[in-house]
């Protein structure tokens, strides 16, 4: 297994422990046959938050929820480490070349006799890990099971600053959940306007999602999705000036705000009807205004999570929704939704990636997994 594998694998197991103890993987299992999927109702179909074969795949253990907090110190002495007092978002060499030394430890002890204690302890642990994901979703989970929070928020805040877009995304979203006041967020819902000299379109829309507003990849005439998107799917697709675009926000609020503008946008240019390409909880965006009275041609939602029945579409006003993902998106898995959806009326696609909350849309793998044939 590669490095990057092996740390991407890392992170999941941490995610994976948050999700459990907040009892998240209640509802995970084997997808629901298909013969009784197609007698549900819209308002009836369970997602799956953890997908019983992804967890397999993983070789997760079951673990229970529970609200059991503990002391820092003790986590330590559970795991056999002793920390400095003070701490910092970047650990010390030192503290980086102990942690390195004791994860394998914790996490053997761990699968071994698994228990909140020995789940704790390995995140205690992974706190001071070299690489910064792997600190990140280690902090993600920790919030919830210490009586001293501090440590994990500043991680946090400090990954909400990383130039790695997935580190960045998992911490943005986790502070999001844990903190969503945190000053740390505020840079990612700045707007910054790209200049489109392109001429109104009449068939497609993408829609961004959650702290994605200044991403490049979604804005005409160069991002890159945009550009693949353009150029190779549907020459159609809107690329105006005056293209839509919402805060970016981590709420509910932020969500139901931009649904309310993404409809009046629609009618204000008589594009009703069109397709609307939606990434993460842009796609929650879009069910919004769905909703809201927006009708749709193809609805296509990308990494999306699954809020259920929160985030729905009407049903009566689309033609066709189509889901398509990644196995165990780790962003997912901060933002506590499911991992698919589990509705006969909704075509779900899984491409053979792991983790990763930007593959899908990202341009090489729309080429390398034949992705708009499943359009």
């Amino acid at each position: 297994m590669q490095k990057r594998d092996h740390v991407l694998s890392q992170a999941a197991t941490l995610l994976l422990i948050g999700a459990h103890l907040r009892g998240e993987a209640a509802a995970a299992g084997p997808a629901t046959a298909p013969s009784a999927r197609t007698a549900r109702t819209a308002r009836s179909a369970a997602p799956e938050i953890l997908p019983a074969s992804d967890l397999r795949r993983l070789a997760f253990p079951r673990l229970a929820a529970g609200p059991t907090r503990f002391r820092p110190e003790t986590l330590q002495r559970i795991a056999g480490v002793r920390f400095a007092t003070e701490r910092a978002a970047m650990p010390s060499r030192s503290e980086q070349r102990t942690a390195s030394a004791s994860v394998r430890q914790a996490a053997s002890a761990f699968y071994r006799n698994t228990s909140h204690e020995t789940a704790a302890a390995l995140l205690e642990v992974s706190l001071r890990h070299p690489n910064e994901l792997v600190r990140v979703t280690a902090a993600a989970s920790y919030v919830p099971v210490t009586t001293d929070p501090a440590l994990a928020l500043a991680i946090l805040e400090r990954g909400a600053r990383s130039p790695d877009t997935l580190t960045r995304d998992v911490a943005a979203t986790a502070l999001g959940r844990l903190d969503p006041r945190s000053p740390a967020l505020a840079p990612l819902l700045e707007p910054r306007r790209r200049r489109s000299g392109r001429p109104r379109s009449r068939t497609a829309l993408l829609v961004h999602g959650t702290w994605g507003r200044t991403a490049s990849w979604w804005q005409p005439p160069n991002g890159d999705f945009w550009s693949y998107y353009h150029g190779q799917v549907d020459a159609t697709l809107y690329g105006a000036a005056d293209r839509f675009e919402w805060s970016g926000g981590y709420s509910d609020a932020a969500r139901a705000l931009a649904g309310n503008d993404l409809h009046p946008w629609v009618d204000g240019h008589a594009l009703d009807g069109l397709d609307l390409i939606g990434h993460s909880h842009g796609g929650s965006v879009i069910m919004l205004a769905n909703h809201a009275g927006t009708h749709i041609g193809r609805m296509i939602l990308l990494s999306c999570p699954v809020h259920w029945p929160k985030y729905t579409p009407d049903f009566m006003r689309v033609a066709r929704v189509i889901s398509i993902r990644v196995h165990m998106d780790l962003v997912i898995l901060a933002d506590g939704g499911g991992q698919r959806f589990n509705h006969p009326q909704i075509e779900e696609h899984v491409l053979p990636i792991w983790f990763d909350h930007s593959a899908t849309h990202d341009p090489v793998n729309w080429q390398q997994n034949n992705v708009p044939v499943m359009l």
